[in-house]
């Protein structure tokens, strides 16, 4: 079950290991579907989520990538005052991964990992998501039995309640649960949408590297290329056969996390 944090920084998967890995939202700003991964990850690292700000009725979203970069860096400082730092983000997670990346490489501190699963490089153009469309993507972060189709037509709070009922009834979401709790995570979409869409990093990184699946319109080596004018070192690239949206459960989660486990042990090998 979804349930939120008080702060941004969610341990996901902590066993004492010594050191940790970040791992930021995507567009909907929660961070459960890392799980799966965690789990693989826990021997190795102790493994920490970055869950969007703005999911909170009680806050005021941030409205950039590099806002939210700062906001993230200060939270994780707080229990991790100097590097090296491995920080991952899935989808647009990527982008303030890598702005987090970039920050802490001005600010003079070693990042020893900037990890981006499958996120298109800047000024990628991406329509705006209606509310249907978002509480289809909350279903799958929420972990609904099948995404939720909303039927053309239907009223904005009409769509609310039935997405609600849903969710209460697979015990995805408390009983507890309002429409207005529910609205700060709908919106959220739109916001994270918007600090996609102007997303321009004004300065470049060493390293990074990226995990693509096929999608349509773009290949992994155009996606890859793509990221080569932000980087200044390696674009580390490689591809899987998945779907973006279900690149993080249970199905890929032993590939994805063999991936992410190469590039942590690197160093090592």
């Amino acid at each position: 079950m979804w349930s939120p944090a008080s702060e941004c920084l969610v341990p996901l998967q902590v066993s004492g290991t010594g050191r940790a890995v970040y791992c930021v939202h995507a567009l909907g700003g929660t961070v459960a579907y890392y799980a799966p991964v965690a789990r693989r990850l826990g021997h190795l690292r102790d493994v920490y989520g970055l869950q969007c700000h703005g999911i909170s009725p009680a806050n005021r979203p941030d409205r950039t990538i590099e806002e939210m970069a700062d906001r993230y860096i200060r939270a994780i400082t707080a229990v991790q005052p100097e590097g090296p730092y491995e920080v991952l983000g899935y989808s647009m997670g990527g982008f303030i991964a890598f702005e987090m990346a970039r920050q802490w490489e001005a600010r003079g501190e070693r990042v020893a990992l900037a990890g981006l699963l499958d996120t298109e490089p800047p000024h990628t153009q991406q329509d705006p998501l209606s509310t249907g469309q978002a509480l289809g993507l909350l279903s799958r972060a929420v972990g609904l039995s099948t995404p939720f189709a909303a039927p053309a037509g239907t009223a904005r709070e009409e769509l609310l309640q039935g997405f609600l009922r849903r969710a209460v009834a697979e015990h995805r979401l408390p009983a507890s649960f309002r429409p207005e709790d529910l609205t700060p995570l709908v919106d959220i979409y739109a916001v994270n949408g918007e600090a996609c869409a102007r997303y321009d990093p004004d300065a470049v990184f060493g390293s990074i590297d990226c995990l693509f699946t096929h999608r349509p319109g773009s290949t992994p080596a155009e996606s890859a290329e793509g990221w080569r004018e932000y980087v200044d070192g390696e674009v580390r690239a490689q591809a899987i056969d998945a779907d973006h949206h279900a690149l993080m459960h249970e199905q890929h989660a032993a590939q994805v996390s063999g991936v992410i486990l190469r590039w942590l042990t690197r160093e090592t090998m």
